[in-house]
């Protein structure tokens, strides 16, 4: 019951609180987009044999945003992501394409 008390008064409980829930709107905002991409990413494969770079870039990126904005929201880390951090650059990015094998 003394943790309830203290969290009710913790200025800094009721900040994150603001925090977590402009995040939530951000998060939802850039699942959006990701979607977006998936299909635009979708088509863009659909003309040519390789993706789009900056399609993929972007991204990976993005998903990275989304994967730290939902590990703040969970109490998973401390750490606020963006727009309080920088962007997240593009990690593991695929090095080449999948081709599918040629049938005889």
């Amino acid at each position: 019951m003394q943790a309830f008390k203290n969290n009710l008064t913790s200025e800094a409980f009721w900040i994150r609180l603001a925090f977590m829930m402009l995040n939530f709107l951000l998060v939802e905002i850039a699942s959006s987009i990701l979607a977006l991409l998936v299909v635009g990413q979708f088509l863009y494969r659909l003309f040519n044999e390789d993706s789009h770079p900056a399609i993929l870039k972007f991204s990976n990126s993005l998903g990275r945003f989304i994967l730290h904005s939902y590990r703040f929201l969970s109490y998973q880390t401390q750490s606020k992501p963006f727009p309080f951090n920088d962007w997240p650059e593009p990690q593991n990015m695929p090095q080449s394409e999948d081709k599918p094998v040629a049938q005889d």
